[in-house]
């Protein structure tokens, strides 16, 4: 579906003054520090999506799918950012992660021409060399991947993903079959050694259409376990990756809510019935060892998605939820695609959870608000909203740089890399 003109960013707005500050979260003083735009910059590519940064933060790489590569953006000075290089990658990138070295980039790479027959690879580039070192099949089409903090594992989110035909009624529906899967790669040792398994996902407790699983996206916790999202599933399953096994699975549940926006009618009003499946994109590991899932949508199926984000337990308990909360919040800042609202809504898509200069935060982004939401996440019961970031156009990649205070967003639909800096 087209979208509407980049809007002018202006300004960071702080919601401390607001009333609906208290509906995300219990009131307290304004923090002393905000998040606050330090660039927002072009970086050549066409299609540029996710991110990923070198432990000292001054290197960034990003995925661009359109033309086959990564780009390697320096980030010495954060006000001014400065393209460095670009790495083809023989296929569309989906992801990246930086090994905890800093000195590889495995890059998630999608070569398939026929989605009956999906192919993919993890490309192994050397960041000082600039240059692909190897190429390790996954055997399928991959959408995400992530590193163990210890960088003895990573594990690739193999989608496998759907055609857009109808199945059952439904466009884009499931089951089609091949399933998807998530490709563990033990990294230890000389990168001819790394070897790749695959932990199978089919047949999981609460997942809808069981037997066609398409994990979305992964995160991986300091005890070698990934937290993997069954987007279209409505689900998220936890695996070990040391046993390459899993070891817990629960459905996403449905949101019932009386406080949403169903209507494309040119006024936005919060008072419309919504049940939906919340269908989380991105998920993350809180400090305290709970799940933060974005709850975007994707199933053809309507309506779909939460349009807000989830705190679980590794159990599936839901302990906390943003309800009309979040959606209120882009409106108060002037962010809401009321255009949207007879479909997804604001599509929180990307997530990030950090530790910044001793605070936790929450970062949760919405592709069609083109914001994203900052919390304080002190306790995964009571997050607290702090700030609206007005970003660059549709916001993919979130990612915060801890012991330099910034946080990035890579902006899918203009080609913008925006830098904010707690100040």
């Amino acid at each position: 579906m087209p979208r509407r003109p980049l809007r002018p960013v202006t300004a960071v707005l702080s919601l401390g003054a607001l009333a609906l500050v208290a509906a995300a979260g219990p009131a307290s003083a304004a923090p002393s520090r905000t998040f606050q735009p330090l660039a927002t910059v072009a970086v050549d590519g066409e299609v540029a999506e996710i991110l990923s940064a070198t432990p000292d933060g001054r290197t960034v790489v990003y995925t661009d799918s359109q033309l086959g590569r990564v780009g390697l953006v320096d980030l010495a000075t954060p006000s001014a950012p400065r393209q460095v290089g670009t790495v083809d990658v023989g296929g569309s990138p989906t992801s990246v992660a930086v090994t905890p070295s800093g000195r590889y980039a495995l890059v998630a790479v999608d070569s398939t021409t026929d989605l009956t027959r999906p192919s993919g690879h993890l490309a192994v580039v050397d960041l000082a060399r600039r240059t692909v070192v190897r190429t390790i099949d996954l055997g399928g089409q991959p959408d995400s991947v992530d590193i163990g903090p210890s960088g003895r594992y990573a594990a690739v989110a193999v989608e496998d993903q759907r055609d857009e035909l109808l199945v059952g009624g439904v466009e884009g529906g499931l089951p089609q079959l091949p399933a998807g899967f998530l490709s563990v790669l033990d990294l230890r040792g000389a990168v001819a050694d790394w070897t790749a398994d695959r932990v199978e996902l089919t047949g999981l407790p609460g997942a809808a259409y069981a037997a066609d699983p398409e994990p979305e996206f992964v995160d991986v916790d300091r005890r070698d376990v990934a937290a993997v999202t069954l987007q279209e599933n409505n689900a998220v399953a936890l695996v070990d990756l040391r046993e390459q096994r899993v070891v817990g699975s629960f459905s996403a549940g449905t949101v019932t809510r009386s406080d949403a926006d169903t209507a494309d009618d040119g006024t936005v009003t919060f008072d419309d019935e919504l049940t939906a499946p919340r269908e989380p994109d991105a998920v993350q590991w809180t400090a305290s060892g709970d799940l933060l899932t974005a709850d975007e949508g994707d199933l053809a199926a309507e309506p779909s998605g939460g349009r807000g984000w989830t705190v679980f337990s590794t159990a599936g308990e839901v302990r906390w939820t943003s309800g009309g909360s979040a959606e209120q919040a882009l409106a108060a800042a002037g962010r809401y695609p009321d255009g949207r609202s007879d479909d997804k809504g604001a599509e929180f898509e990307g997530a990030e959870v950090a530790r910044v200069h001793g605070t936790d935060y929450a970062f949760i982004g919405s592709e069609r608000g083109d914001a994203v939401l900052v919390y304080d996440l002190a306790r995964d019961t009571a997050p607290r909203l702090l700030q609206v970031l007005p970003t660059g156009d549709a916001p993919e990649g979130l990612l915060a740089i801890e012991s330099r205070g910034l946080f990035l967003t890579r902006n899918e639909d203009d080609g913008t890399l925006s830098v904010f800096g707690l100040r």
